[in-house]
Formats: C-alpha cells, sequence, structure tokens
C-alpha cells in the first residue's frame, strides 16, 4: 500500500508542483499588498526605504526565481547544459541570492532596531502630536487618534518607538524584538538551505563528490528546514497563521527540488553501475 501511494505521488508530483507554485503566487500577492501598507506609512520616498519596505515580497520574488533555476538545473539538466541558457541561469541565480542576503540585512536592522529602540520624550500617546503616527503591537499598526489613544490597553511604563513614528509599550517591544529574530533566523536558514541545494546540483553535475559530502549537505538542508518549521510554529503562536503557512508551503516546494535531487542521484548510481560492466 505504502509503495502504492509513492507511485502514485510519484506520478502526480509536476501537478502537485505547479499547485504549490500557484498557492506561492497568492501568498506573493498578499506580501505585496501588505509591504505597500508599510511604505505608505514612510515619510521617506528613496530608493532605500523602498527596498526596505518590500523586503519581503523581494525575498518571495527571488525564491520563486531560484526554483526555477534548481527545477531546470535538476529536472531537466540537457537544457540546462546548454551554454546560453547555463549563463543566463547562473546570473539569474546570484542576483537571487544577492536580493535575499539584502533581506537578511534588513532582517538584521531591525532586529537592531527593536533591541536599541529609543524611548521617546512622552510618556502617554495622547501626549503625541496626531499625525501619521502609529501604535504597534504584534504587527498590527494602529493609527493613533485623539479618540484611539485613550482606548489602547497600554501596559504600564515607558513607551519605546522602533521605527519611526511609529511607538509601543514594554510588551508589544517584547513581541516585536522575538519576531524580529524568527525573521533573522528563518531567513538565514533558507539561505542555508538553497546555498546546499545548490552545491549538491553543482557536485552532481561535475560527479565531483563523495557520499560523505552529499550527507553532509542534506544534513545542513534538513537542519535548515528544522529551523524554518521552529519559526513557522512560532509564528502561529503569535496568530500570524499566513506566515506559518506561507512557510510549510515553501517546504513543500523544495521537497520538489530534493525529489528532483534523489531522482538524479538515481540516475547517477545507476549509470555507474552500467560503466562498471
Amino acid at each position: 500500500m505504502i509503495s502504492q501511494a509513492i507511485m502514485r505521488l510519484e506520478r502526480h508530483r509536476q501537478a502537485i508542483k505547479w499547485l504549490v507554485y500557484g498557492l506561492l503566487f497568492i501568498n506573493l500577492s498578499v506580501y505585496v499588498m501588505e509591504d505597500w501598507q508599510s511604505f505608505s506609512r514612510s515619510n521617506t520616498f528613496t530608493l532605500i526605504t523602498l527596498a526596505a519596505a518590500f523586503a519581503t515580497s523581494l525575498d518571495t520574488s527571488a525564491w520563486f526565481g531560484l526554483l526555477v533555476v534548481f527545477e531546470i538545473e535538476t529536472y531537466r539538466q540537457q537544457l540546462y547544459q546548454r551554454p546560453p541558457v547555463r549563463l543566463l541561469l547562473n546570473g539569474l541565480r546570484w542576483a537571487c541570492f544577492g536580493v535575499l542576503a539584502h533581506t537578511l540585512m534588513v532582517y538584521s536592522l531591525d532586529l537592531l532596531a527593536v533591541i536599541n529602540a529609543p524611548t521617546p520624550l512622552v510618556s502617554s500617546l495622547c501626549m503625541l502630536p496626531m499625525a501619521e503616527n502609529y501604535y504597534l503591537f504584534n504587527q498590527q499598526y494602529q493609527l493613533i487618534t485623539h479618540s484611539s489613544c485613550q482606548n489602547l490597553s497600554l501596559i504600564p511604563g515607558p513607551l519605546y518607538s522602533p521605527e519611526p513614528n511609529v511607538f509601543v509599550d514594554g510588551r508589544g517591544l517584547s513581541i516585536a524584538r522575538v519576531q524580529a529574530a524568527i525573521s533573522v533566523i528563518e531567513c538565514a536558514a533558507w539561505l542555508l538551505a538553497g546555498f546546499a541545494i545548490a552545491a549538491q546540483a553543482y557536485l552532481k553535475r561535475r560527479a565531483q563528490y563523495s557520499a560523505l559530502v552529499t550527507v553532509g549537505l542534506e544534513k545542513i538542508t534538513h537542519y535548515s528546514y528544522l529551523a524554518i518549521i521552529a519559526c513557522a510554529l512560532t509564528w502561529a503562536w503569535y496568530g500570524h497563521f499566513l506566515y506559518t503557512y506561507d512557510s510549510l508551503l515553501w517546504l513543500g516546494g523544495f521537497a520538489m527540488i530534493e525529489a528532483n535531487l534523489s531522482a538524479w542521484e538515481s540516475y547517477l548510481r545507476q549509470k555507474r553501475r552500467q560503466t562498471r560492466f
């Protein structure tokens, strides 16, 4: 029964893959809208602030690009071997890794910002000028007005300002610090998994690998997945189920790439046996 189920899954793997890609595209659209709301709160409109505000959208788009590269590299090797295609895909690969490295830098700066969040001179949100100031709690931004500042249930203590025109209390700051750390860990884990998969494909293509190296790269990938799952569960703990769903969906997409690598490895083993005999 189990073997039949595996064969059935393998038969429909391409259909499942495109279903996953379609769902990921929907998620990308949601992130673009969220990032646009974040950018609209900024008072400065520069290329740097634009890139920082759309970090999540750029990050997701870069992963789409890497999935395209990995899919062609691990499933359509003959197409990848064509010099123009290989040159184009390698350029796309490094461009995507560059975007992802930028995302990690943005998340790291966000973490430093919430760790070192300054305390404004005001002790109450109602003392702030009622002009484009926001109260932040658990990734939710609420415009501070004369009525809302009195209805917000803040814990006693000082206010903090982790972003320009954004204010939190001590409880909100603790949550923001945890979530900023999660973003850094998750982004770093994805990058590590991406590099490990790229290394596996490179070594297989050149037949320059050993079982020890293969197992080591697979362990790096799988440990990265465990870190990503832990981050996804933490997002769920805070009620951000879209982030949890998105992470698990991306893991499904990368499972398809790993299936390509396994099939490629089986092909290479069979080829080596035929060469021996």
